[in-house]
């Protein structure tokens, strides 16, 4: 392999790991399976939804799920709506819900 080809894997390898980090989190994969289920919610909308949710925490959650690429985000005035960045994202779950059969 060219030492080219090492760096871009290397890379690669980095963001898949990111990525993984991310989600390797009970509540995040939960954040993520509610926002593939519904498209796109609010911080007050996912916290409803998750029950017993700390909105700080929440959003520290939000944070680290969006700069990691798996999750985007827009304003709209005072909003901020959340949705899956990607589609593989959903083949993701769906490749770590077959690892548990």
């Amino acid at each position: 392999m060219k030492v080219m080809e090492v760096q871009k894997s290397d890379e690669k390898l980095a963001k898949m790991a990111k990525i993984l980090k991310a989600v390797a989190n009970h509540n995040r994969l939960r954040i993520v399976q509610l926002l593939l289920k519904t498209g796109e919610m609010t911080v007050n909308e996912i916290c409803e939804e998750l029950e017993n949710c700390e909105q700080s925490l929440l959003s520290h959650h939000l944070a680290a799920l969006k700069e990691a690429g798996v999750l985007s985000s827009r304003r709209e005035g005072r909003k901020i709506y959340y949705s899956s960045a990607k589609k593989e994202i959903e083949n993701l779950m769906n490749c770590i819900e077959n690892c548990c059969k």
